[in-house]
């Protein structure tokens, strides 16, 4: 799908509803700060702002900052954009796993904020450019546009754009998927079609899909599995584990190999966030 157009931000009166105090505005500086969106990139300053967000009583401000403290001393953020290093599960195409790529409580957080706002999926509608409901996706998937996001999961997507290498303003609004028992992502692949026109607008304002990036936030389920055509390969990580692939090939077109699935859990609830990668920045 699209990328929707979120309301404008005004700066200024946002500014002057912090410097009030505003606990809600304060936080909103702090997520523009980490992502580096109408302001430049600044991890302190979206840290030093996140705590002033919780001081003045913003809802979740401090608890953002408790997930995040990872030293005695609180936050060291070039800890958390460090990621783990991947291994490859193959080659042609090129798929890697990355172990341990998000702690536990981390997962929680996302899956809990995920779970209040959940929706039926829907797949990209190439004339008209939304989203519509197919059968061949039956799963929920929870989108987290500006309006939703938090310090914590702007945190989460540096770490997925610096394991694969690409610039984190091309990352497109994060999902959460929600798959109970029965319910599938049947195969598709997720790179735009080229000869398609209905995706010349798309291609031209954000490029290409050059990666994808699922974490899995829980493991207490049966089945559900990611599988792709290529090679027979079935992959289910641990809870906290990634599983990241490139939707292109070195020469930069799209790598057809890469049709997968999300198979149906047989036992349980499978939760994912699933993170789409283009290489260059994207007009939100």
């Amino acid at each position: 799908m699209t990328t929707t157009t979120p309301a404008p931000v005004d700066p200024i009166a946002l500014s002057e509803a912090a410097r009030r105090g505003d606990g809600d505005a304060l936080h909103r500086l702090a997520v523009l700060s980490a992502m580096g969106l109408g302001t430049p990139q600044d991890w302190s300053l979206a840290l030093e702002r996140l705590a002033q967000a919780a001081r003045s009583g913003h809802a979740t401000a401090g608890l953002e900052l408790d997930l995040l403290s990872n030293t005695p001393s609180g936050v060291d953020i070039a800890a958390w954009l460090a990621s783990p290093a991947p291994s490859a599960l193959s080659q042609e195409p090129a798929i890697f796993a990355i172990d341990g790529f998000l702690p536990a409580a981390v997962c929680d957080w996302l899956k809990a904020r995920a779970e209040a706002v959940a929706e039926p999926a829907l797949v990209y509608d190439p004339d008209t450019g939304e989203g519509r409901r197919e059968s061949v996706r039956t799963n929920a998937a929870a989108r987290f546009e500006l309006e939703r996001m938090d310090v914590v999961l702007a945190v989460v997507r540096e770490r997925i754009a610096r394991a694969a290498g690409l610039p984190v303003p091309g990352l497109e609004w994060s999902q959460v998927l929600h798959y109970a028992v029965g319910q599938t992502f049947d195969w598709h692949v997720d790179w735009l079609d080229p000869a398609n026109p209905a995706y010349a607008a798309d291609l031209r304002a954000g490029g290409q899909r050059i990666a994808t990036c699922l974490v899995f936030l829980n493991d207490d389920f049966e089945g559900g599995e990611t599988a792709f055509e290529a090679g027979g390969l079935r992959h289910r990580g641990r809870k906290g584990d990634a599983l990241l692939w490139a939707n292109t090939l070195p020469d930069g077109g799209v790598d057809r190999r890469t049709r997968h699935a999300g198979l149906p859990p047989t036992r349980g609830e499978k939760w994912v966030l699933s993170q789409w990668l283009r290489g260059r920045a994207r007009t939100f």
